[in-house]
């Protein structure tokens, strides 16, 4: 028996005889094509997502008539061959011979099932009567011409008729008559019309949940403040205008319209202990708010300002008579700042008032005295101790670096924690993605707000303020807030903010002021770069009041609510507001915002489903790692990008090798390559990970790659061969290497996907190859500047 297709669709389907099948059986034990092929045949017909052969058009062969002839054997042997080649080249017809096959074989194997009652009205029409039998059989003959008597001939019965039981006619039962079934009836479900109301159900519904959705976000006054707040709607943005009226500086008005005569620097009048009960004077706003204002606009405020109260006090007490009731004298909580604040204008009441701005709090702009200049950073350390701090988890859990002392803990190892914890001065904290920690500074009515993705240092009391921050990577939030008894006006607080070497000074000047900062270190772009003071990029927001930056060189700029300034060494130097390797941006983003916070749906299922793998108290070392290797990716990229934050790069090598999925890779490749110029000995920690990990070729390989390589290195055609060759390398990190590099130095957007297959990554690098052969090199010489002679060493 010849072995065929059809015959093997026959021998699956049990439809040969015993002695064929046996055949056969033994023939596919010979011929290991034939088995596969009956695998084959199997794997087709349980797959569910093949399509259907095109009946009609360029791809409609076979013809179906064929195939019909094919399955029941009546096909010439010509065109059985060109049928088999058609299936064997193509699964979808493949199944479709077969699945046919099949399908007849279970119909046509099993007896024909009869309706009952298809049976039953059939035998009840009962057997024909014989005269109706002959007179249907007569009726189309012609009739003779004349009538003759009977002859034997027509006696005879009709050879056709059937003899019959009983002679004497049968009287057909009638069936009861039954009333035509409707046509509606016989129509399925589902193409009958549907009534109205289920048809219109549907919209009203998701009409009715568009309303609701609109009236919620609508009535929202985080996003339209202008209409639904019933509130202060006076713009926090602060400028120079004269119609700003939320700046009360009537009471010292007098103080600055006077001039110094020999009256006004007489001995003030002591002025009595405040009594219980009493309220300062105020002065008519109306006369006197539009130059105070001016006053506050145009000078530059000290470090602090006395309250409006204890300025009334004042200005009372040296341009007029005492008043009958005694104002207040006892002066308002002040934030602490390095510079001296003597007390003698309002302590010793025969001192004179000076006008050298540095016992009145806000001086007249049309004094010929200079402003007072913010304090420099160069000051001498004050013995004060820092104020206290605690740190709180907005959503989920913070990290926080612990010493040495702690048991099962290695070097540069971090904590999970989730609850209030205070803070001491020189701990390390971080929020991880995808969670918000808040640090509180009650003394100082500050709050600094972590964003995801954040890590620092409280530095407490230094040279600049009495608190600080060390900034390692990220975006923070800093918050003034009111006192109880603070005016609005009132100034914020001051801090030190340190980034590398460098140490600034940030002034809220008034409680209102809200700023944010961003810090994004710069990866290296070449073997062995060395740490310098340019190795990050930054910008500062200011949302609301204003903010005065100071560098450590005395250089002070004033920013008010809704710019920004570049905080990169570079871009400070060359006078720049916007980053010079950022896009320009178009407005403060919404993360400078107060009480910022994603509450999207995804954010909410990622930080449910991140927060479930952590535990408190745990350690970095002993939870990440694991998390990393999660089944689901996100998960996976959050651990990953933890374990960048903290700095743990033998746990971001292993990633690299042992991590199936792209987001985790391509988080460690960041986290390493951001890692790399935070100490100049980071690159030989790199070296002896990688060797640990990998062999010592692709080991040698990686660490190039990760190393970056400059635009001078695309005009040179080794390195840019290199980096082609790379992308058909058998380890995935290195592929993924190759193609970032090549798409940042050539802007060049490529249908490449690492994780594609070898005959798609394979075209890839072939058209590269191709540009490399016609221009020389990734980038044509004459689009950059010259290559620099020094070139990186390569594998």
């Amino acid at each position: 028996m010849r072995l065929t297709l059809r015959t093997l669709i026959a021998y699956l389907d049990d439809v040969l005889e015993p002695s064929q099948i046996k055949e056969i059986g033994q023939k596919l034990e010979e011929s290991s094509y034939a088995s596969s092929l009956v695998e084959r045949i199997k794997d087709v017909l349980r797959r569910r997502r093949l399509t259907a052969p095109e009946v009609e058009g360029p791809g409609s062969n076979p013809d179906p008539n064929t195939v019909a002839e094919y399955l029941d054997n009546t096909l010439t042997p010509e065109s059985v061959a060109d049928v088999e080649k058609i299936c064997l080249n193509s699964d979808v017809n493949l199944v479709e011979v077969a699945a046919s096959h099949q399908i007849l074989t279970l119909v046509l194997g099993e007896p024909a099932t009869i309706n009952p009652d298809t049976r039953d009205r059939i035998y009840a029409l009962g057997p024909a009567p014989a005269g109706a039998q002959i007179e249907a059989d007569t009726a189309g003959a012609t009739p003779l011409p004349h009538a003759s008597a009977p002859t034997s001939e027509t006696t005879v019965q009709h050879p056709s008729a059937a003899p019959l039981r009983n002679p004497t006619p049968v009287k057909q039962q009638p069936m009861p008559a039954e009333e035509p079934e409707p046509f509606s009836s016989r129509i399925p479900d589902y193409l009958k019309t549907k009534p109205l109301w289920k048809r219109v159900t549907p919209y009203f519904l998701v009409l009715l949940a568009a309303v609701v959705w609109a009236g919620l976000f609508f009535s929202d006054s985080t996003y339209f403040p202008p209409i639904f707040s019933g509130g202060d709607k006076s713009d926090q943005m602060a400028n120079n205008s004269v119609e700003n009226l939320e700046v009360d500086l009537g009471p010292s008005q007098t103080i600055h319209k006077q001039e110094m005569t020999p009256e006004s620097s007489s001995p003030a009048v002591p002025t009595p202990k405040k009594e219980p009960g009493e309220k300062p004077p105020v002065s008519s706003p109306e006369k006197n708010e539009p130059a105070g204002e001016a006053v506050a606009m145009n000078t530059k405020p000290p470090a602090f300002d006395p309250p409006p109260p204890a300025d009334a006090a004042t200005a009372a007490s040296t341009t007029g008579p005492v008043p009958a009731t005694p104002p207040v004298t006892e002066p308002l909580p002040i934030p602490a700042t390095n510079e001296p604040q003597p007390q003698s204008a309002q302590a010793e009441p025969s001192e004179p008032l000076t006008t050298d701005g540095k016992t009145v709090a806000m001086k007249a702009s049309n004094s010929k005295a200079p402003a007072p200049a913010p304090p420099k950073i160069e000051m001498a350390d004050v013995a004060e101790q820092a104020p206290a701090a605690q740190i709180e988890s907005e959503d989920g859990y913070f990290l926080e670096q612990v010493d040495k002392k702690h048991e099962l803990a290695d070097k540069n190892d971090w904590v999970i924690l989730s609850k209030v914890s205070p803070i001491q001065v020189g701990t390390t904290i971080a929020s991880p993605e995808p969670f918000t920690a808040r640090i509180n500074i009650p003394e100082a009515l500050c709050k600094v707000v972590l964003l995801p993705g954040t890590a620092v240092t409280y530095t407490g009391k230094n040279k600049a303020a009495d608190m600080g921050f060390q900034i390692q990577e990220g975006r923070i939030r800093i918050e003034a807030s009111r006192g109880l008894n603070d005016a609005r006006d009132a100034a914020g607080p001051v801090l030190s903010i340190k980034v590398n070497n460098e140490l600034w000074r940030i002034d809220l000047v008034t409680r209102d002021s809200v700023c944010g900062i961003e810090i994004v270190p710069v990866q290296p772009n070449t073997p062995g770069q060395i740490p310098d003071a340019d190795n990050y990029s930054g910008i500062l927001y200011v949302y609301s009041g204003m903010i005065r930056f100071s560098d450590g060189k005395g250089k002070v700029q004033t920013i008010d609510a809704g710019h920004w300034m570049s905080l990169s060494a570079r871009d400070r130097a060359k006078g720049l507001i916007n980053p010079s390797g950022w896009s320009k941006p178009l407005r403060v983003p919404h993360w400078v915002e107060p009480d910022y916070k994603d509450n999207s749906y995804l954010s909410r299922r990622l930080i449910a489903a991140f927060a479930k793998e952590l535990k408190d108290g745990q350690l970095i070392s002993l939870t990440m790692p694991a998390i990393s290797k999660d089944l689901k990716p996100n998960v996976s990229d959050l651990a990953t990008k933890s374990l960048a934050l903290t700095n743990r790069y033998q746990e971001l090598v292993k990633v690299l090798n042992e991590v199936d999925h792209h987001e985790s890779r391509i988080a460690a490749i960041n986290g390493i390559r951001n890692w790399l110029l935070r100490d100049p000995e980071n690159g030989k920690l790199l070296t002896e990970s990688l060797q640990s990990q990998f062999s010592p070729q692709m080991a040698e390989i990686i660490e190039r790659l990760l190393w970056g390589f400059q635009q001078e290195d695309a005009q040179d055609r080794f390195i840019s061969g290199r980096l082609v060759e790379w992308l058909e390398s058998n380890n995935v990190a290195v592929r993924e290497l190759a193609f970032n590099h090549i798409n940042q130095l050539t802007g060049r957007s490529v249908d490449y996907s690492a994780i594609a297959t070898p005959t798609q990554r394979r075209a890839t690098a072939r058209r590269w190859s191709t540009h490399i052969e016609k221009h020389g090199s990734l980038l044509d010489p004459q689009e950059v500047s010259p290559a620099s002679p020094d070139k990186p060493a390569l594998p």
